[in-house]
């Protein structure tokens, strides 16, 4: 009765070190619209652990105190994010808590089985608004160069001042402004978090793994270059209405499914196999 009373106050203290985490990623997932798909991570997180049931109701054992360490390191980076403020690192601090919990609670086994859905929580709990203003802004300088040169194999004369592309000849027809929202963060973000999930399903070595997880970048800045491409070639030939107007938000549909399609080839390229869904580990 001890030992349970002891494991349930621990189950307890997590609980309440976690929720104020996910409350403010809840809020930045509100806020901010290249995060949305930050509702989804804790749902999938859960779900891979249920999925697992199985292995992981196998793999308890005897606790080991090591876990217990881990499991107070990553308190007082919880409590260091609540003094400086930095939430970003109280989200990535949930995801040692909870390994090490398990291993100090389960033993090892049962750590390395929840080790997956605990690192892939950090795509939504470890989120800061600094990426949109640093990496954000990095994409949009990379989207505007690639976007003007592809432009110009279409046939359409740009001219790149900054983010803002100019087409025609003399005086700009028509002028398009890579804006936050068209840097293409969104899409590597989501794209990301899909990646990881993907590579975690699949059979394959570790190396065709990581090409798949490094794939991810150059395929959305070319998808994304490509779509800023297309929307200034609408814009030169039918007009600002016709580019800015329905085409514009189809076109980050599309570019999406090209990313995830250029990823699904990339993934048979190196040799990635289908989806196992085997729950032994």
């Amino acid at each position: 009765m001890r030992t349970l009373a002891l494991r349930v106050a621990i189950v307890i203290l997590l609980a309440i070190l976690v929720w104020p985490q996910i409350s403010h990623a809840i809020e930045v997932w509100s806020t901010d619209e290249e995060f949305t798909y930050g509702f989804l991570v804790v749902p999938i997180a859960i779900a891979i652990t249920w999925w697992r049931r199985g292995a992981l109701r196998r793999s308890i054992g005897r606790g080991h105190v090591g876990g217990l360490a881990i499991t107070m390191a990553a308190i007082v980076l919880i409590l260091i994010s609540r003094r400086t403020g930095i939430n970003a690192l109280g989200g990535l601090a949930v995801t040692p808590l909870l390994i090490g919990a398990t291993a100090y609670l389960w033993g090892w086994r049962a750590g390395r089985i929840v080790a997956f859905p605990s690192v892939f929580l950090v795509f939504g709990l470890g989120l800061y608004r600094g990426l949109l203003s640093s990496v954000g802004f990095g994409l949009q300088e990379i989207t505007a160069k690639g976007a003007a040169l592809a432009a110009q194999v279409m046939g359409v004369h740009v001219v790149r001042d900054g983010l803002v592309l100019h087409s025609g000849v003399g005086e700009p027809q028509f002028a398009f402004v890579v804006a936050q929202t068209c840097s293409g963060m969104s899409s590597l973000l989501s794209l990301l978090t899909l990646a990881s999930l993907w590579v975690y399903v699949t059979k394959g070595s570790l190396p065709a793994r990581a090409a798949v997880v490094a794939g991810v970048l150059p395929l959305v800045v070319l998808a994304n270059s490509a779509r800023v491409a297309l929307v200034v070639f609408v814009g030169a030939q039918f007009g600002e209405d016709a580019a800015l107007g329905f085409f514009h938000g189809a076109s980050s549909l599309v570019l999406f499914g090209v990313a995830l399609l250029g990823l699904v080839i990339l993934s048979r390229i190196v040799g990635c196999k289908l989806p196992s869904f085997a729950t032994s580990s």
